[in-house]
C-alpha cells in the first residue's frame, strides 16, 4: 500500500509539472467567493479549501448530510454488505448511480484519483490514518476532528457544512432532527433513566459489546434520557461477551445486531437468550447489519431512520418498570 501511495503521489506531481503554463503572462485570479477560502483543523492536519467544491468524494457517509442540503457527490461510501446498493436509509435521498468507493479490500486510491475530486471528506473514516497521505495528494482531505468516532453526528455535520459552504443550511437541518428527537423524548418520558446495551452477534456464541458511555449510541440514546447499563461498563472486558456470560447484555433496552441471518436463527434457539428478561418482555431491538452500520455511523439522515425503526421497542421500554 505504501508503494502504491508513493507512486500515486509521484504521478500527480509529474502531471502538475507538465500542466504548468509555458507563458510568462500573468493569469487572472478567480474572483473570491463568500466564505472561501475556508481552513479546517482535524486530527490529521489542517486542510484549506480555496473555493466551493464541485467534485466531492465522501468516504464516511458525508453523502447523507450533503443530500439534505442539495449538494451532489461524485464518489460515495461503499455498502460493504450489499456492494453497489444504497444503505436502506439513503433510498430516495442519495443518487444510486454515484461511484461507490471502498469495500472489504480497502480503498483504491487510483479509483479515487480517477474521479478528479476537488474535495475529499473522510470525517468518520476509521482507516484514514493509513491512507491520508495518499488522499491529500489527490485533493484537500478533511478527516475526523478528534479521535475516530468521538465527535457527535451534529458536530460532524457542521464540519461538512462548513467545508462545502452550506453552514446555515446544515444547521437548520440539525435543528429539525434534534427537534424530532426531543419530541420523541417528550412523548416517551418513561425512557428517562432507563438503561441500554448495544451488542453485535458476530460469531456463534460471541457478542461484541459497545462499552463506551461517551460513544455514538450513548450520545443518541442519551438525547432520549437513557444511560448505558452500568454492568456493561463495569464488567465487560475487551468489548467481548461469550454465550456463558450472556446475562451481562441484559438491560431495559437491548439493541442487538446480527452479522447474518444464520446467526440470528441460531441465537433464537438458545435457552440462555430466551431467559433474558429483556427478551421475555419484548425489549430487544433486533437489526441486521444495516441497522448496526447506522448505529455505528449516525448521521443527519439516518438518525430519524434509526429511531423510527426502534420506535415500537422504545415504547415498550418506556412503559416498563425498569430493571431492578
Amino acid at each position: 500500500m505504501r508503494f502504491r501511495i508513493a507512486a500515486l503521489v509521484a504521478v500527480l506531481l509529474v502531471i502538475a509539472g507538465c500542466s504548468a503554463p509555458s507563458s510568462s503572462a500573468s493569469v487572472a485570479e478567480p474572483a473570491p467567493v463568500e466564505g472561501f477560502p475556508v481552513t479546517i483543523e482535524h486530527a490529521l492536519g489542517t486542510t484549506t479549501i480555496t473555493a466551493p467544491p464541485t467534485r466531492i468524494v465522501a468516504l464516511s457517509f458525508e453523502e447523507d448530510v450533503l443530500s439534505q442540503v442539495g449538494v451532489a457527490v461524485v464518489g460515495r461510501t461503499e455498502n460493504y454488505y450489499a456492494p453497489g446498493a444504497l444503505q436502506p436509509w439513503q433510498e430516495g435521498h442519495v443518487d444510486p448511480r454515484v461511484v461507490a468507493l471502498g469495500g472489504p479490500d480497502g480503498l483504491d486510491l487510483e479509483k479515487v484519483a480517477a474521479l478528479a475530486p476537488d474535495l475529499i471528506l473522510a470525517t468518520n473514516h476509521y482507516e484514514l490514518d493509513s491512507v491520508y497521505e495518499g488522499l491529500s495528494a489527490i485533493a484537500p482531505t478533511v478527516g475526523y476532528r478528534t479521535g475516530w468516532g468521538e465527535a457527535t453526528w451534529q458536530d460532524t455535520a457542521r464540519v461538512i457544512g462548513r467545508a462545502v459552504g452550506k453552514e446555515a443550511e446544515v444547521e437548520q437541518r440539525i435543528r429539525e432532527v434534534d427537534g424530532s428527537v426531543a419530541a420523541l423524548a417528550a412523548e416517551l418520558p418513561g425512557l428517562s433513566g432507563k438503561t441500554f446495551s448495544s451488542v453485535f452477534y458476530h460469531d456463534a456464541g460471541q457478542f461484541t459489546v459497545d462499552t463506551n458511555p461517551e460513544g455514538h449510541t450513548a450520545k443518541l440514546l442519551g438525547q432520549l434520557g437513557m444511560v448505558m447499563s452500568p454492568r456493561i461498563v463495569a464488567d465487560v472486558v475487551n468489548r467481548s461477551v461469550g454465550a456463558e456470560q450472556m446475562g451481562l447484555i441484559d438491560a431495559d433496552l437491548v439493541r442487538l445486531g446480527y452479522a447474518s441471518d444464520q446467526l440470528r436463527t441460531q441465537l433464537a434457539a438458545s435457552p440462555l437468550f430466551h431467559a433474558l428478561p429483556a427478551v421475555r418482555d419484548g425489549r430487544v431491538f433486533e437489526s441486521d447489519v444495516f441497522g448496526a452500520t447506522a448505529g455505528n455511523n449516525p448521521t443527519l439522515l439516518n438518525v430519524p431512520w434509526q429511531l423510527e425503526q426502534q420506535r415500537a421497542v422504545l415504547e415498550r421500554v418506556a412503559a416498563s418498570l425498569g430493571a431492578p
